[in-house]
Formats: C-alpha cells, sequence, structure tokens
C-alpha cells in the first residue's frame, strides 16, 4: 500500500491537506480531504487513473500513472501543480504584498502567524506515523517473496545435485513431495514445489496491498512449516523462521494500528 499526502493553502490562507491511498495491486483507492473521504475506488490491477473532486470550491484532480518500476502521483487544483508530500505552495514576495494588500489588522496577523508555522513544518505527527506504518506492512509483506524465491532456489539446487540450501525456504514442500511419491507417480511430485512457491508468492502481492488474511495464512502455513524443522531437530532454520515469523506478526500489528489511526490529524480552527 502506497500512502501520499499534499500541503497547500489558499489566498486565504485556508489549510487544505489532500491524502492518497493506494494499494497497489489490488487498485483500491482512498482520496481523503481534511479528514472526509471523497472517493473510495478502484479496481483489480487497476495501474493508471485520474480521479476529480472538489475541494472547498476549488477543483482538485488526482493523477495516478507508472513508470514502469514504480507509481507516481500527481496533485493538481485550478490547474496548478501541487508540490509533493510536505511542501507547501511557495508564498508571494513580501514587496508584492506590501504593494497590493492593504496593512493587516493585529488580530488577523496574530491569527496567521501559527497558519505560517504549521505550514512550514511539512507533514505533522499523525501523517509520519502512518507512512511509517505503511512501510512497516509492506516490508512484512516482502517476506513471502523472500520465502517464496529462496524456496525456488533450493529446489533448482536440489535437481542440480547440490547438498545445500537456503534456511528461509520452505520444508513442507519436501513434506508434500513425499506423499505424493506415495500415493502417486513419483514424477509428478514436482507439483508440490511449484504449488508451495506459487503460494507465497501470492501471499507477497496481497500481504503487500495491506490484505490481514493473507498475513495471517501465511504466518500459520509458515509457523507449521517452522514446526517441521523442529521435529528434524534444524536449529538454523528455525531461527531463520523465527525471525521471519516475527516480522510478518509485527506487519500485522502494523496494518491493525494503520487502519485504527485517522487518516489525518484534526486541523485546529483559527
Amino acid at each position: 500500500m502506497a500512502a501520499k499526502r499534499w500541503d497547500f493553502r489558499d489566498e486565504d490562507l485556508r489549510r487544505y491537506s489532500v491524502e492518497l491511498e493506494h494499494a497497489v495491486l489490488s487498485g483500491d483507492r482512498r482520496i481523503i480531504v481534511n479528514g472526509r473521504e471523497v472517493f473510495h475506488g478502484g479496481k483489480f490491477f487497476d495501474t493508471s487513473g485520474e480521479h476529480a473532486f472538489d475541494v472547498d470550491g476549488h477543483s482538485a484532480r488526482v493523477r495516478i500513472g507508472s513508470n514502469g518500476f514504480g507509481y507516481t502521483y500527481h496533485l493538481t487544483v485550478d490547474g496548478l501543480a501541487i508540490p509533493p508530500e510536505g511542501a507547501t505552495i511557495p508564498r508571494p514576495p513580501r514587496s508584492a504584498l506590501a504593494e497590493a494588500a492593504p496593512p493587516a489588522a493585529p488580530g488577523r496577523a496574530s491569527a496567521e502567524q501559527p497558519v505560517h508555522v504549521a505550514l512550514a513544518a511539512g507533514p505533522d505527527q499523525a501523517t509520519l506515523a502512518r507512512v511509517a506504518l505503511v512501510k512497516r506492512v509492506e516490508s512484512g509483506g516482502r517476506w513471502f517473496y523472500w520465502i517464496a524465491a529462496l524456496s525456488a532456489i533450493n529446489f533448482v539446487l536440489f535437481f542440480m545435485g547440490r547438498n545445500m540450501g537456503f534456511a528461509l525456504g520452505t520444508t513442507i514442500d519436501w513434506v508434500l513431495q513425499g506423499i505424493l511419491e506415495e500415493l502417486a507417480d513419483p514424477s509428478v511430485a514436482w507439483i508440490a514445489h511449484v504449488v508451495v512457491i506459487a503460494f507465497f508468492a501470492f501471499l507477497g502481492v496481497r500481504a503487500t496491498a495491506g490484505a490481514q488474511w493473507a498475513f495471517v495464512l501465511g504466518g500459520v502455513v509458515y509457523a507449521i512449516d517452522g514446526l517441521l524443522l523442529l521435529s528434524f531437530g534444524d536449529w538454523i532454520g528455525i531461527v531463520v523462521h523465527a525471525i521471519a515469523l516475527f516480522a510478518i506478526v509485527s506487519a500485522i500489528v502494523s496494518l491493525r494500528r494503520l487502519r485504527s489511526t485517522p487518516a489525518v490529524a484534526s486541523l485546529p480552527s483559527y
């Protein structure tokens, strides 16, 4: 899941924040303006698109694109491109303000000062916390990719006659291979490895997109895999499995916190 936020203000110094949450593989998108959801939708494997919405009378549009390696996000308001996350629209030169605008009343100046300070400070702590949680979820989901990849390498090494392998890879596929060899033709036993590798690769796709069930299911299966190693006495494999499971559980906790955390911090009124 990717998260993007823009902070800006209008000529009357009214503050606005636009936040985009994008589950890159499921295609699900949420657009939140000042804490209010204005769009929620998307299609599976929808990799690009534009979404128009209103920001307090201003015409806004979020454009999602892909450069082949990642996703790009752009926000325009009334035809003006808003700078990236954490930036603000530059202020006009002070000389121009002095010529064009009448002197501000003392009460107005004192009210504007905290707004300027807040805008200059960039993203608030709630946004930074959400971004950190999103990164932790994605990091936990990528463990399934590693499990699938190293299991595939172990499978290839076995057929090359190498008596070695990676501890992060799975053991359950070898158990399933033995079952297939007993119950069916040994020539189809390789299917067990393909199924397990594809299973963990698919879990990686869904977990990095923010699917909690993928973390839970993958964690349970990988824990069973670790118990098989325990019965074999493979202590190195057990330790490596424990490290991976810790990362997966941490990602589940982060995902739950992400869902319970407000999308944006409440904006103070002046």
